[in-house]
């Protein structure tokens, strides 16, 4: 079996500018997610899809290749799978043989550990029906409490339940998740007849809060520098 992670990181990042060159704890941002892959045996070659010279250059100074510049047309906001597909067949088309799996990450979620990529591995070996694997954390707000509100400004639930008898305690409702699009894993065959990060049938596994936070605004920086520093 063979892997490859493409890490996305491109320049225009709008709510923090050229966010993945922004130092965090002595490093820059795009350090994280190719410090993460090599410390994953069964991943065997890191690749970032970035259109920013300096971003680029970072990457190759931590230990990413950098085999192409990703083209402007899928260097704005657009979905994640157009992005990997590109690497994989730019691969394919420089005559590289295509690895079984491919792993899509970026370098918003500088605290995922290695032991989460190496339990999703796993995980994905362990089932050949399923796709790919993502990560998801406990949802902090129940479905069942969420409202929507007409424009007169009558409530209803969300999920059309009552509020009241078994509704009002917490300790009865169901446990639900959240995805926080740490990293995907998926089987590249299928992934490249269909492109999706997630497939039909797919998997999860868990993550922590602090291990979930996404860098989306300055303030995230700042309280992923806090939880980086000694206790």
């Amino acid at each position: 079996m063979s892997a490859i992670a493409i890490i996305h990181a491109r320049g225009g990042s709008k709510r923090i500018p050229l966010k993945n060159l922004r130092e965090l704890n002595g490093k820059p941002l795009i350090a994280y997610p190719i410090e993460l892959c090599k410390q994953c045996s069964w991943i065997d070659r890191i690749i970032v899809s970035s259109d920013h010279d300096g971003i680029m250059d970072a990457a190759r100074r931590y230990g990413a290749e950098v085999p192409f510049r990703r083209p402007a047309d899928i260097a704005e906001d657009v979905a994640s799978e157009l992005v990997t597909e590109h690497a994989l067949r730019f691969l394919a088309a420089q005559g590289d043989p295509l690895p079984e799996f491919v792993v899509t990450l970026t370098p918003a979620t500088p605290l995922t550990r290695p032991q989460r990529l190496d339990e999703a591995f796993r995980l994905l070996t362990a089932h050949p029906e399923w796709s790919s694997v993502t990560t998801i954390r406990r949802t902090v707000e129940h479905p069942e409490w969420m409202l929507r509100l007409d424009g007169a400004g009558e409530a209803r639930t969300l999920l059309g339940n009552p509020l009241d008898g078994d509704y009002n305690m917490s300790q009865n409702l169901q446990t639900f998740y959240y995805p926080t699009g740490a990293f995907w894993i998926n089987r590249t065959a299928p992934f490249l007849a269909r492109p999706s990060m997630y497939g039909v049938r797919w998997g999860a596994v868990m993550m922590s809060a602090d291990e979930s936070v996404d860098i989306d605004w300055p303030a995230d920086l700042d309280r992923v520098e806090t939880l980086l520093k000694p206790k």
